[in-house]
């Protein structure tokens, strides 16, 4: 129910953000789309009269548009199936990451329960999942880049080794491992400009577009124009918004944050708990098995 209402949340933030561009932009190009027209053909002829396009100018402004539509398909198809993957790579490294850390914790309960250092070592294991596994806002180069004096896992070692590695010290290589990987999914991979290409092209195929339409229209073919026009600038929009929800780390529905607050919500009460001094793990041993009597043939073989 829990893991519902945060995806929930976060689809009604994505669909609210891609909508709410999709329809500004396309109420826009239907409002603007005789200035923008106008400004457009003033702009690349440094004339004010609209005059019909010739045969040839057509061919080439339709080519220019084709050729524009193609190249910002490339990019934008490359840049979905990129990120898509990105984001798949960053579930599975955050299941594996949480997976892990629960065994530490466990390891340390069981291994480190009535020393000195116990409190310290689950105190430090919150600090890791509050300032490191929670973090998908920061850039991952700045979490990989502090000293190892601040490293909540460095410190855990130096608390249960003393001269030969401990058995928590497998756990903890693993987990850093399984760190590693996070970090690595969760690092950008697109820059910011890359994404400014794509609206650059995405306002290319519009232009072009203002280009076709005739110069003397009847009211049904201006009325068509425009709201072409403006279909087109809302799904180019649409499609750009998506893109962008992919790309931005956290905040909507194709995101890891909600999941991680869902996945990572019994180890923190866990953590609690165990810090009020409750205990989980079940050390009792299994009970015998039962015994059953034995069957009137099996005792005379027996007997015999």
């Amino acid at each position: 129910d829990k893991l519902k209402v945060v995806v929930r949340k976060n689809v009604l933030k994505t669909v609210c953000r891609v909508g709410l561009w999709s329809v500004v932009t396309a109420a826009g190009a239907y409002l603007f789309y005789p200035s923008l027209q106008q400004f457009l053909w003033t702009f690349l002829t440094g004339t004010k009269t609209i005059v019909p396009l010739g045969d040839v100018a057509q061919g080439y402004v339709g080519n220019v548009l084709a050729l524009m539509s193609v190249l910002f398909s490339i990019l934008a198809g490359s840049n979905y199936s990129s990120l898509y993957s990105q984001n798949e790579a960053i579930f599975c490294a955050l299941f594996a990451e949480v997976s892990e850390a629960k065994a530490l914790m466990e390891q340390i309960a069981l291994v480190c329960s009535g020393r000195p250092f116990y409190r310290s070592a689950l105190e430090n294991i919150r600090r890791y999942v509050e300032r490191d596994l929670r973090r998908l806002d920061r850039p991952p180069s700045i979490l990989c880049a502090c000293k190892p004096r601040d490293d909540p896992l460095e410190s855990i070692l130096y608390l249960t080794s003393v001269g030969v590695p401990s058995a928590v010290y497998e756990t903890v290589r693993s987990l850093r491992q399984r760190r590693g990987d996070r970090l690595g999914a969760v690092q950008r991979k697109l820059p910011p400009v890359q994404m400014a290409l794509l609206y650059v092209l995405a306002g290319f195929n519009l232009m072009s577009l203002l280009l076709l339409a005739s110069a003397n229209p009847s009211a049904a073919e201006s009325q068509l124009c425009r709201m072409l026009f403006a279909s087109m600038a809302g799904a180019l929009m649409m499609t750009m918004r998506v893109i962008h929800e992919l790309w931005t780390p956290v905040g909507g529905a194709y995101n890891v944050d909600g999941v991680l607050r869902v996945m990572i919500r019994g180890l923190e009460d866990e953590l609690d708990q165990r810090l009020k001094g409750k205990t989980f793990s079940d050390t009792r041993l299994p009970p015998p098995p039962p015994s059953f009597p034995a069957r009137p043939a099996e005792t005379s073989a027996a007997a015999a």
